[in-house]
């Protein structure tokens, strides 16, 4: 009994040691229980138990397809694609991660005229502040990049058509300082993501 005891503890610490930490001691267990259920002449299928369980194990492990959201922000997309009740791969479809800090992608944004569009602008780039690093709000050169960017850019009427969402959507419209979403604003925000992400999806 146990003539390979050696070699088998030696096989099942390196098999423990490919398990995430907090599955450890549990892995440790199954894999020492099954080689001693085996050596003290347990039957086929305890043997065959063993190694389903260990074959679940592994699967268990096998990462899924990763995640482009950086790390830190991860747990906010995962919060708010629940909220909105979409998938966390329909929330990322509407980013660029090839870039830092992580950027919108083209899209088709609602809004019968340019003043509609620079505000709806305003609330994607404050949406994207928020996923990137926890504010709801948008940063002023970034507002008027994108909206150059979605063909909405009106040079004359640019701060005018944003302070049109003064007190309501925004808490106040500065030029050149970030644009902040009121309550009212956030809930808008989230809608139109909500709608773009399902959008992208179909």
């Amino acid at each position: 009994m146990y003539k390979n005891g050696e070699a088998a503890l030696d096989r099942i610490f390196e098999l423990v040691a490919k398990c995430p930490k907090e599955l450890q001691e549990k892995c440790f267990e199954v894999l020492l229980s099954g080689y001693v259920q085996i050596e003290a002449g347990g039957t086929k299928s305890q043997a065959s138990a063993v190694q389903s369980q260990l074959s679940q194990q592994a699967q268990q492990q096998t990462p899924g397809t990763e995640s482009q959201v950086p790390a830190a922000a991860l747990p906010r997309f995962k919060n708010t694609a629940k909220r909105l009740g979409v998938g966390v791969e329909k929330l990322e479809s509407l980013f660029d991660f090839t870039v830092d800090p992580f950027a919108l992608h083209a899209l088709t944004l609602p809004g019968k005229n340019s003043a509609e569009k620079t505000r709806q602008v305003a609330l994607l780039a404050a949406s994207r502040s928020h996923l990137a690093a926890g504010a709801w709000s948008g940063d002023w050169q970034e507002v008027k990049s994108l909206c150059v960017d979605y063909n909405c850019y009106d040079v004359a009427n640019h701060a005018v058509n944003l302070k049109k969402g003064a007190g309501t959507t925004f808490k106040s419209v500065e030029a050149g300082k970030t644009i902040d979403l009121s309550t009212d604003g956030i809930q808008e925000a989230e809608k139109l993501l909500k709608a773009l992400a399902e959008e992208t999806a179909q």
